[in-house]
């Protein structure tokens, strides 16, 4: 069993906490990191846009009106609102497993053995989604680069849903909810905990807690000034 490492964010402001994920990443590619589990929840709230998205998704207006960020992120995937609701977990590791669709399989069917722990009737839907009654709680994305896979998702414990709705009126492909609205309240320090147990019975790790390097924190203030911070990033599409 390999050792991981454990990170722990919790509140942290969106361009701080996306940069992470990246700059976690070039660290494992670069040795400068071992393998980590990183979680956290974002305050401001904020749309998370996949790397080929589109702005015009985006109520901007009623983003503007709630405070809500816009940001940009590396990976794929669709367009999504978090905020304090809603719990993100990033996966950072090298791995002999390059196929995206394995790496949801094997990361998706943890979140729903997490949730069936937790009393609910939950299920893996392929590609990258965990469903909850019949509804998404759960969704992931995928980038490999260097030989590191980032697999970076949210689950929705008591998001807004009035919000996310108005801040993305066209997303109408799947019904979305949260854990709440399904009919029980979640501690998210209990959720993370199950997610640890399911995580490491999956990838074969040992969580241990930990903190960011001096390289890390250098580097996500780097990404944060050169990217994440930037409107030209955020609004380029």
């Amino acid at each position: 069993m390999h050792t991981w490492r454990l990170i722990d964010t919790d509140l942290a402001h969106p361009y701080y906490v996306t940069a992470a994920d990246d700059a976690i990443s070039i660290a494992v590619s670069k040795n400068k990191a071992p393998f980590t589990l990183h979680f956290y929840r974002r305050y401001p709230p904020a749309v998370s846009i996949g790397r080929m998205k589109s702005i015009k998704e985006i109520n901007l207006e009623e983003c503007r009106k709630r405070g809500v960020m816009i940001v940009r992120r590396k990976s794929g995937g669709g367009t999504i609102y978090t905020d304090e609701g809603c719990l993100i977990y990033g996966l950072i590791f090298k791995s002999h497993i390059m196929n995206p669709l394995k790496i949801f399989e094997m990361v998706c069917n943890s979140i729903r053995s997490a949730l069936e722990d937790l009393g609910f009737d939950a299920s893996y839907k392929k590609p990258n989604d965990v469903l909850v009654n019949g509804k998404k709680v759960s969704g992931s994305a995928l980038l490999v680069r260097e030989g590191v896979v980032l697999v970076h998702g949210t689950i929705l414990v008591n998001s807004d849903l009035d919000a996310m709705e108005r801040i993305l009126p066209k997303r109408k492909d799947v019904e979305v909810t949260s854990l709440e609205k399904e009919g029980k309240k979640v501690d998210i320090k209990g959720l993370k905990r199950t997610l640890v147990e399911k995580f490491s019975k999956a990838m074969g790790a040992r969580f241990v807690k930990g903190d960011l390097s001096d390289y890390e924190k250098e580097m996500i203030e780097r990404l944060i000034e050169e990217r994440y911070g930037r409107d030209e990033w955020n609004f380029w599409r």
